[in-house]
């Protein structure tokens, strides 16, 4: 992919992430009493870890209530990099491309 296709395709990409929105609509209350209950961990405290060791720009993660897990989604040199992390522990559950 040549170099400008490849600046439009990442300002498009980050044009129409939620930066505001943590998780997808809808899920926010789920994750809170997730939390509260001491079944998973804060998003923002899992959020800030992966974020401090993927070097590109987050635009944004959903959460998967049957895993347990998020992917957080990141734009690394022109591409999206996906990271699946387990609420529960905070730790890289496995890398996948969507």
């Amino acid at each position: 992919m040549n170099r400008p296709l490849q600046l439009l395709v990442a300002l498009a990409v980050a044009a129409a992430a939620p930066l505001a929105a943590p998780v997808a609509a809808g899920v926010e209350d789920q994750v809170r009493g997730l939390v509260l209950a001491g079944e998973i961990m804060p998003f923002e405290t899992i959020r800030k870890q992966v974020a401090s060791r993927v070097k590109g720009d987050y635009i944004g993660a959903e959460f998967d209530a049957a895993t347990l897990t998020y992917r957080f989604r990141f734009l690394v040199d022109g591409s999206v990099k996906n990271v699946v992390v387990d609420a529960r522990t905070g730790k890289r559950a496995r890398s996948a491309s969507y």
